[in-house]
């Protein structure tokens, strides 16, 4: 469940430091660890660049 919690906080644009104080972790390794990226937010994350 934490896993989930934190990838679908990222997907939905909560910024790394506000979930990783969420998840109550000290260090931003660790939330990255929990931080897993569908492959369609991946897509978005690319098309923002390419419409830059």
């Amino acid at each position: 469940m934490r896993h989930d919690f934190v990838s679908q906080l990222v997907m939905k644009g909560v910024d790394l430091n506000t979930v990783r104080e969420l998840m109550g972790h000290a260090d931003l390794k660790m939330t990255l660890r929990y931080a897993h990226l569908a492959p369609k937010s991946k897509l978005r994350a690319a098309e923002v660049l390419a419409t830059a």
